[in-house]
């Protein structure tokens, strides 16, 4: 494809076409190549993505049961009493005859032939030792095989997480394990001569906040970084990192703007890799860059801070999602509690925070500042022109808010 500047929607479809791409030609190239899918215990396979939809092998419940302590009846009492039946019990064979009942616990098996469940508070024995009911009820408090879930129906389709929920109604319908995409894994590499790892930085020098964060966001989205890196200010080195990755995701901050000492272009197009996306029409985070060359994708993020995470989100969460054959989550709105300008071109990125009157952006934003951003609950995206306040903006959810 040809390389343009793009409108940060398309931005997001793109890397997530890429990542969708990624893996289908992984795939094609036969079992070997990291895409091949892992079959998981459910305890293990939770926060992954299912391969193929998964398919209950049984009724939730499996059977007709009490949804009450109480008494299993049939028809209208009083009713004569009979040995009680618990949780758990094998189901019963025999009829309850008209006009009797037996003691039950919540999700034990109602017998054939009843007609309810009487709650405990709503009924009690009388001095003949019948069960008489006091309290008139309609409901019948039984829950029907496969109420909850049907035998050999879909759970969830493919490309589902696996949530702690979800992989409690998979063990309720009789699942033990799951096939799951294998997480993408990643790297990350800091380019930077001025960035240093440890104190406070002399004048001249800046703090690495990219090798220790980046691959909990990563993380977050559904890769599995394995390693992180400072890389010098020089075109071999820079060539050098990229063209030696083997990871499905290598992620760069820095070097992608157009100073003598950015070679980040350079560099990719010296390693043979294809330029994907050339930079997005918003800001901060203008100057990044999407790139692939065989089974690695390359997402290569401005060096500022807010514009970096900026980048970070809009285009690593898409992109990680496709490799994973998950769906692009979908963007909602925001309403705005102030009048937000932007008087630019292009969109604004501003984090923002949730007020009683809606989202308001938050203080400290600049590309290079991060204050911002640290107790934002998410981002939003302001079009050229500006946006009052009542309006809608579209908000982008920030990995670590989950």
């Amino acid at each position: 494809m040809t390389a343009v500047l793009l409108p940060w929607q398309a931005a997001r479809a793109e890397a997530h076409r890429q990542g969708v791409r990624l893996t289908a030609d992984l795939a094609a190239s036969g079992p070997g190549f990291g895409s091949d899918p892992l079959r998981l215990d459910l305890a293990a396979a939770i926060g992954r993505t299912l391969v193929g939809d998964l398919v209950a092998p049984g009724d939730v419940p499996g059977h007709d049961g009490a949804a009450m302590d109480g008494w299993a009846v049939a028809g209208d009492g009083p009713w004569t009493l009979g040995a009680g039946i618990v949780a758990g019990a094998v189901p019963s064979t025999e009829t309850l005859a008209a006009g009797h009942a037996r003691p039950i616990t919540t999700g034990a098996p109602v017998p054939p032939g009843t007609t309810a469940v009487v709650r405990s508070e709503d009924a009690a024995v009388d001095a003949d030792g019948r069960l008489v009911r006091h309290t008139p009820s309609d409901r019948r408090h039984v829950r029907p095989a496969g109420e909850e879930v049907a035998r050999h129906s879909t759970l969830f389709p493919a490309g589902t997480v696996l949530t702690p929920p979800r992989a409690a109604l998979a063990a309720a319908s009789g699942v033990d394990d799951v096939l799951v995409a294998p997480a993408p894994t990643a790297r990350v590499a800091v380019l930077g001569d001025e960035i240093v790892g440890a104190g406070v930085p002399r004048p001249g020098q800046v703090r690495d906040v990219f090798t220790h964060t980046l691959p909990t966001v990563l993380r977050a989205f559904g890769a599995d970084p394995v390693a992180a890196e400072r890389v010098s200010d020089d075109a071999d080195a820079t060539a050098r990192v990229l063209d030696g990755a083997q990871e499905r995701i290598v992620v760069t901050t820095g070097g992608t703007a157009g100073s003598s000492t950015d070679h980040v272009r350079g560099a990719l197009a010296r390693i043979g890799a294809e330029l994907l996306i050339d930079r997005v029409a918003v800001r901060p985070g203008r100057p990044m860059l999407l790139a692939r060359r065989g089974a690695t994708v390359y997402l290569c993020l401005p060096g500022n801070p807010m514009a970096a995470m900026v980048g970070a989100v809009l285009l690593g969460g898409p992109l990680v999602a496709g490799v994973l054959g998950r769906a692009p989550e979908p963007t909602g709105s925001v309403r705005l509690a102030v009048d937000v300008p932007n008087e630019r071109p292009g969109d604004l990125v501003l984090a923002y925070r949730d007020t009683p009157g809606g989202a308001v952006p938050a203080a400290y934003q600049t590309s290079a500042m991060l204050r911002g951003l640290a107790d934002a609950d998410g981002l939003m995206v302001v079009g050229s022109g500006g946006r009052v306040a009542g309006e809608a903006v579209p908000p982008v959810r920030l990995p670590w808010t989950r």
